[in-house]
């Protein structure tokens, strides 16, 4: 991905690695293309509510997972399908949406599909298909 696709977002202290994506639903029928800031230390992808009222997602949920972010408690969540491209490398994964992020946070089910690789001296994020 060029620097225009990719990027270090330094309004976060650590900065915040992060890309382009493209979100559908899993008809294809609603597509979104946003900021996913690259989260190596979540197991799982978040959307806004935003996003996920856009895309209709809750009419997908696939399965029940306990969440817990950092310093909050265990929370059982739906997940709902997502379509996600990212470098042409296509994923589709099932989601928190939730109202209480303000970003699209790719996690590791996202970016296990991925080559990963971030120069913090150079300041870039390259992704790519492995």
């Amino acid at each position: 991905m060029n620097a225009e696709y990719t990027g270090i977002d330094e309004t976060y202290y650590p900065p915040f690695p992060w890309c382009l994506v493209s979100i559908h639903n899993l008809a294809k029928t609603r597509e979104v293309t946003v900021r996913g800031y690259v989260d190596t230390g979540s197991d799982g992808t978040v959307v806004t509510i935003e996003i996920g009222k856009k895309l209709n997602l809750h009419k997908q949920p696939v399965t029940t997972a306990e969440t817990v972010s950092i310093g909050g408690k265990p929370e059982l969540r739906i997940l709902y399908a997502a379509i996600f491209i990212v470098k042409a490398v296509e994923v589709v994964a099932a989601v928190d949406v939730r109202n209480d992020v303000k970003e699209v946070l790719l996690g590791r089910d996202i970016l296990q599909h991925l080559r990963l690789s971030i120069d913090w001296k150079k300041g870039t994020v390259d992704l790519r298909d492995p």
